[in-house]
């Protein structure tokens, strides 16, 4: 009963750690993203651009000077600041998210190996059991 109980446990833990490195993941690569496009901003300054809405909406717009942006900053706050001090804060958090998303992975690696010394106990008992009850 208490191998079962362990299993269930780890399993959820390997369940919760997988959806966090998934999260992860995705906030990396919108990171990333943002990123390419702060890094690329000079060169479409000036330019004719299209602005994606919401449900398929886009508006054509005109792009002056790129010098100041708003930077999500957490807690539901945004920030005015320029591209540079925005690429430094980006690079900074994506540096943070692969910190975390190895610890994950370490983590979810130890807890898959864990769940795997736990099922071959079950088994090995399951397999005793079975021997006991043929007489054998």
């Amino acid at each position: 009963m208490q191998l079962r109980y362990l299993q269930n446990l780890y399993s959820q833990q390997y369940e919760s750690l997988d959806g966090s490195i998934a999260n992860y993941t995705m906030t990396n690569t919108s990171l990333d993203r943002n990123i390419e496009i702060l890094e690329k901003s000079k060169s479409v300054e000036n330019s004719n651009i299209i602005i994606a809405g919401e449900g398929g909406a886009y508006i054509p717009a005109k792009l002056g000077k790129v010098d100041k942006i708003m930077t999500y900053v957490g807690g539901g706050y945004l920030i005015e600041t320029n591209v540079e001090k925005a690429l430094e804060f980006l690079k900074a958090n994506r540096a943070k998210g692969e910190e975390v998303l190895t610890k994950l992975v370490a983590e979810k690696r130890k807890v898959e190996k864990d769940l795997l010394d736990i099922q071959y106990k079950l088994n090995a008992l399951q397999y005793e059991e079975q021997q006991q009850q043929t007489g054998s």
